[in-house]
């Protein structure tokens, strides 16, 4: 399977942006570099992806402070489904490809499933810069690093891998040297976000420069079976921000599989469509009513500083409307953000700074923690209010 850029149409072109990963010193003298971000979607199957990715060595974080989260609710679940596929034991070996697997390996060792690996950056990969994260290992998915792994560790029965594929910079290399660290009969438990909620209620803050492709259910089904995988297993695991897609699936050892999918195409061709101009839309009314706020109800500023609350800011054009960023990481404090300068302060500005609103761009999951630690602020009148459309708190509701 090869992507044909002939068979792909041009979404839309949002110009420059920054890297969300980029803060800024305040005393530095150093630019947040800004590349042009434009999204295409394939005729023949609706995926959508970037059409000029950034350059790997700019995605590269700064600070080896920067974390990175995703959802866990569902892996007791998801290792039940592991450990009962036909042909798994306990003498099964389990491989990972990240340390986003490192939970998921530690739940199956408890369950007494203990050969488990996963791929070592430095040892494996040659990657020694502790600041690198999965943007830069894909870039050393040699074949010899594959002989590598499989003659110090072996091919796995199983290989977990979780929130990476949406990274690939070369997406059939990239499953290509997972299927190399698999057995024939072996199993490759794919995770990542699932997008279509977010297409839907035209969220922004779905498109961030480190993810090259944005799946769906569908379009995720499809390039599973276009690369010859047998699906064993597949759900869409709901969360607050964006659903996860888990998918476990073997080699189909050939066997061709056709169905007439022209109208799951079309549905999805024209969910790209449709995101696009809620996007266009969204962003007028959300600039108008920002503008009213400040007018009604004075300063404004955004709970978060992470990539959503960049992407909503620099999307929806609002820099200039938003003073500041709140967030209570000691390493952030102080700093500016990516976009906009705009200063990253701690909660107490709240208080300090008597502002009645203010915007939550923290994941959906983890907002009600912060009203309920905030709670004399909304008790006085303060107000919370999401960026993320479809949310109970989405501030256009309010």
């Amino acid at each position: 399977m090869e992507f044909n850029i002939n068979n792909t149409e041009l979404l839309y072109d949002f110009g420059l942006q920054p890297v969300s990963n980029r803060f800024v010193d305040p005393n530095s003298s150093s630019k947040v570099p800004s590349f042009p971000l434009a999204l295409r979607i394939q005729k023949d199957s609706g995926l959508i992806f970037l059409e000029n990715p950034f350059p790997i060595e700019e995605l590269k974080p700064r600070y080896d402070w920067l974390t990175c989260f995703e959802p866990e609710d569902h892996l007791d679940n998801m290792v039940e489904t592991i450990i009962n596929l036909p042909g798994i034991s306990k003498d099964s070996v389990f491989g990972a490809y990240s340390f986003k697997d490192d939970s998921t390996l530690r739940r199956l060792e408890k369950k007494g499933f203990s050969n488990t690996w996963r791929i070592d950056p430095e040892d494996d990969l040659g990657v020694f810069d502790k600041c690198a994260n999965v943007e830069t290992y894909q870039m050393h998915l040699t074949e010899t690093a594959s002989g590598k792994i499989i003659n110090s560790k072996g091919k796995a029965d199983v290989l977990i891998v979780r929130h990476v594929i949406e990274h690939s910079y070369d997406l059939i290399g990239f499953i290509n040297f997972i299927k190399s660290l698999v057995k024939p009969d072996g199993y490759i438990v794919w995770e990542l976000p699932d997008c279509e909620h977010a297409l839907v209620n035209g969220d922004c803050t779905t498109l961030w420069e480190e993810h090259i492709y944005y799946f769906t259910s569908f379009t995720f089904k499809r390039l599973l079976q276009n690369c010859n995988f047998e699906i064993v297993h597949y759900e869409s695991v709901p969360y607050a921000l964006e659903n996860s897609l888990i998918a476990i699936v073997k080699s189909n050892k050939g066997k061709v599989t056709e169905e007439d999918d022209s109208g799951s195409i079309s549905i999805e061709l024209k969910r790209g469509n449709d995101f696009i101009r809620l996007l266009n839309d969204r962003k007028l009314k959300v600039r108008e009513k920002l503008i009213k706020i400040s007018k009604d109800m004075g300063t404004i500023a955004i709970f978060g500083a992470g990539h959503l609350t960049v992407a909503f800011i620099s999307f929806m054009g609002i820099s200039d409307i938003v003073k500041y960023v709140i967030d209570d990481n000691p390493n952030k404090k102080g700093m500016n953000m990516p976009i906009g300068n705009i200063p990253i302060v701690g909660s107490e500005v709240l208080y300090n700074e008597k502002i009645n609103f203010c915007l939550l761009g923290l994941n959906p999951q983890n907002q009600p923690k912060v009203i309920e630690k905030h709670k004399s602020y909304t008790e006085n009148g303060g107000v919370f209010g999401s960026i993320f459309p479809g949310s109970n708190l989405y501030f256009e509701d309010i």
